[in-house]
């Protein structure tokens, strides 16, 4: 009899392992379920966030800069295109590194590719605007 105690007692904390095994695994489930909607959100305002600051340094450059060229009659500074480009390159990687804590993304956590991917964003679309507004 003694025998079948400890096998009894075997199989009891056999189940037990069991079941606190499933818990563990449907408990890490949720969490890669709200770490991945997390992480949704976040990509959804990387790309956004650069897009519309591309589109109002567009529009800043228009009134600023001109045409980045000095021509007669035209308004704004005379700078060359590819200065302004670096210009609001730099503006818009600054602004976005300081206020992505604001929307709460940790922008340390960062790495080249994710600053290359926004820093992207922000420039093309701030060439495709002031394009437009140019023409």
């Amino acid at each position: 009899m003694a025998k079948k105690r400890k096998t009894s007692k075997k199989t009891a904390k056999t189940t037990t392992k069991s079941e606190s095994t499933d818990y563990k695994k449907s408990v890490a489930v949720k969490k890669r379920s709200s770490d991945r909607k997390r992480e949704q959100v976040e990509g959804i305002i990387k790309t956004l966030y650069p897009a519309f600051l591309g589109v109002i340094f567009g529009f800043i450059s228009y009134y600023a800069f001109g045409t980045g060229i000095s021509e007669e009659g035209t308004t704004g500074l005379g700078y060359p295109w590819y200065f302004i480009i670096i210009v609001i390159g730099g503006a818009t990687y600054y602004f976005q590194k300081y206020t992505y804590p604001l929307l709460k993304i940790n922008s340390e956590d960062f790495a080249t590719k994710d600053w290359l991917y926004v820093e992207f964003i922000a420039i093309d679309l701030w060439l495709v605007t002031w394009t437009i507004l140019l023409n």
